[in-house]
């Protein structure tokens, strides 16, 4: 079972003691998960059967960052090891290995100070309730599960007192969708449009753009003919114009 690291302060001292086991070669490397519970049972996917067509666009997720998670914990961006899960780049929910996955990533790949994947769902009722959950806004976190290969301990500079540890390389096992991530980075990336929306409704932008750029070329023409006309009794019909086009616009 995996090592939850939210953990009581049991929880935690055991993993340290794993850690130790592992340094000191009498034992082999924990699986650290990054998320805020571990729940022994989690949604039943039943015998559901497959969609025939899933509607799935892939989504953008950033599972994780440098910075210093909720358990105290740093896992540096610049250390992951992808190459295992890129053979096997599973999305499963809530880190539980006894379910099939829930989907998969179609890219991994690191930016400064930040790990990022591309992830599709896969065509189950499950999956794609989960999907919609994060198309709609209602969920946005991911957990990263992975084992550790080197680590330091963080520590109170002046104190000493024991801050939480530093992940200095690590190899990518799984990613998971969570509710809350250990890592308040760890979410969709919110910069990312929604393609399918966007196609729905550009052909209405473009249609206001065109007539934007026809009034503002018939308001240029217009405020050119006001300021080349010769004689003021001329200026009240040209004025008159330029309203009658700005009402238009307005319709």
């Amino acid at each position: 079972m995996p090592t939850n690291t939210l953990e009581s302060g049991q929880d935690r001292r055991l993993l340290l003691e794993s850690l130790q086991a592992f340094d000191r070669g009498s034992g082999e490397a924990p699986l650290v998960t990054k998320w805020t519970h571990w729940a022994e049972d989690g949604p039943s996917l039943g015998d559901r059967p497959l969609i025939g067509k899933s509607e799935d666009q892939a989504i953008t997720f950033v599972l994780s960052t440098d910075d210093v998670d909720r358990h105290g914990d740093v896992v540096s961006a610049d250390g992951w090891v992808l190459d295992s899960y890129r053979e096997n780049p599973v999305l499963l929910w809530a880190h539980d290995y006894r379910k099939p996955a829930i989907g998969r990533a179609v890219k991994v790949w690191v930016e400064p100070h930040r790990l990022l994947a591309k992830m599709e769902f896969a065509p189950t009722p499950f999956a794609q309730e989960v999907a919609s959950l994060y198309r709609s806004g209602f969920q946005w976190g991911v957990s990263v599960g992975f084992k550790p290969l080197r680590y330091e301990e963080r520590r109170d500079e002046k104190t000493g007192a024991f801050l939480g540890l530093r992940f200095l390389e690590q190899e990518l096992l799984e990613v998971s969708a969570v509710p809350v991530p250990a890592n308040r980075s760890a979410l969709r990336r919110r910069a990312q449009l929604d393609q399918s929306g966007l196609a729905a409704i550009w052909p209405v932008l473009a249609s206001q753009v065109d007539e934007l750029a026809k009034l503002a070329e018939e308001i240029a023409d217009t405020v050119a003919e006001l300021e080349n006309a010769a004689k003021g009794d001329e200026q009240p019909d040209q004025m008159a114009n330029l309203i009658a086009a700005l009402h238009s616009s307005r319709n």
